[in-house]
């Protein structure tokens, strides 16, 4: 009798833990790229080449700016060359063809069917699609406020680095 009576207990245990994962079943690959579909992801990763080469080009006059290089037409024609060979090789590392089984597999890590399908049912509404459609916006918004909040820090950094440079005698770009 009392083993019955510590069995039930323990039963009931067993089954509230296991009941969750029984019914947490994982997202079919349908609802996922369904779900991708409605949150423009391929559009938003096709979106990012723009500006990351963009960023590219302002990182390496930035370099050639603070560096005192002013290369010549050839030399900016083989850099230029290189640049669009580097870019090439990340869109394909990148591709969406690459991605979208990881992005998948992630998305099926991270939520299960059921996390999908109220997502799916959010984004295909109204208020869904209008929050695909502003969250660039709220991105370069978000982007420029946090540019606003570190540059005051990031110039006092650099300051930093000119005063710790002048009292070692180097300069603060680290020639000797």
């Amino acid at each position: 009798m009392t083993r019955r009576l510590l069995a039930t207990p323990l039963l009931a245990l067993l089954l509230a833990c296991a009941s969750p994962a029984l019914r947490a079943a994982p997202p079919s690959d349908a609802e996922v790229d369904r779900l991708m579909e409605l949150t423009r992801v391929r559009s938003t990763l096709d979106g990012m080449w723009p500006q990351l080469e963009a960023m590219q080009q302002q990182i390496v006059a930035q370099v050639q700016a603070e560096q005192g290089v002013s290369p010549s037409a050839e030399e900016q024609a083989e850099l230029d060359a290189l640049l669009r060979r580097q870019t090439a090789t990340m869109r394909e590392a990148m591709s969406w063809e690459r991605v979208q089984p990881i992005y998948r597999e992630i998305y099926q890590q991270t939520f299960d069917a059921a996390d999908v399908e109220a997502m799916i049912a959010f984004y295909e509404s109204d208020a869904g699609q209008n929050l695909v459609a502003k969250t660039p916006l709220l991105m370069q918004n978000t982007m420029l406020a946090t540019q606003k909040l570190l540059g005051p820090m990031i110039e006092q950094m650099q300051q930093d680095i000119q005063a710790t440079a002048a009292q070692r005698g180097t300069p603060a770009d680290g020639t000797p």
